[in-house]
């Protein structure tokens, strides 16, 4: 059926765009997150993989991105790379108090909820993970939940502020992450170092704590490598929908 474009109403501000679903809402819905200097369209392949597998899904245009583009990404490419980092993370929390939003409004629906976000999007899953435990399932591609820019000798209260400094929040919620040895970008051994500490308090569930990392990938991972993530992932959602 392909998507089609919506509007919603999200964090005080109207309007906010969204491609959805074209049809009727499953039992399980998929809020897909994008990346960084991008906007929502670029998620239609996956909207359209979470489709055919029989999930509805949903994907919004994050602050300053896409329809929403105010020149502020702009703006940060032209700061240095800490700044740049702190005006990116920002969005990020803009973004986890939207889908905060919507995870409440489709748990009223009655509906499980996924939250899937890929690179910067991965990194909104984590802080929405901050602010709200009730979705059904945490899903991060290519993200760090250690919110420090590299080794910052005073973090700010932002960069403290990720499921890597605040460990004690996240039991119970399911986590599935999905990292890149090689990744350029994204370091992934705070994703990696979470699982390991975060493994202890899952023993009782290890089901609902997954971490798959591929050694040969960097960030625009290798086909087989993706596939072979997505194929985990739906697996990990069918599982969750029973």
């Amino acid at each position: 059926m392909g998507q089609i474009r919506t509007e919603f109403y999200l964090n005080g501000i109207n309007n906010v765009p969204a491609l959805e679903t074209d049809g009727e809402m499953t039992d399980t819905v998929v809020i897909v997150l994008h990346g960084s200097d991008v906007s929502k369209e670029i998620n239609q392949p996956d909207m359209q993989r979470l489709e055919e597998a029989g999930f509805w899904s949903i994907c919004i245009d994050a602050p300053h991105h896409g329809e929403r583009n105010d020149g502020y990404m702009d703006i940060a490419a032209r700061c240095n790379p800490k700044e740049q980092y702190l005006m990116m993370m920002s969005v990020v929390h803009q973004e986890a108090a939207e889908v905060a939003e919507l995870i409440k409004y489709f748990k009223w629906l009655g509906k499980k909820v996924v939250v899937l976000g890929i690179s910067m999007g991965a990194y909104a899953v984590f802080a929405t993970l901050m602010l709200c435990k009730e979705a059904d399932l945490y899903a991060s591609f290519m993200g760090n939940p250690d919110f420090r820019f590299k080794e910052s000798p005073t973090p700010s209260m932002l960069e403290t502020s990720g499921p890597a400094d605040n460990i004690e929040k996240i039991f119970p919620a399911s986590l599935f992450m999905v990292n890149a040895g090689r990744d350029e970008f994204v370091n992934p051994e705070g994703a990696r170092s979470l699982y390991e500490r975060l493994k202890p308090c899952y023993a009782n569930c290890p089901e609902k704590l997954q971490y798959f990392e591929y050694p040969e990938s960097g960030h625009m991972m290798r086909a087989e490598d993706w596939f072979d993530a997505w194929d985990r992932l739906i697996a990990r959602i069918r599982e969750m929908s029973k």
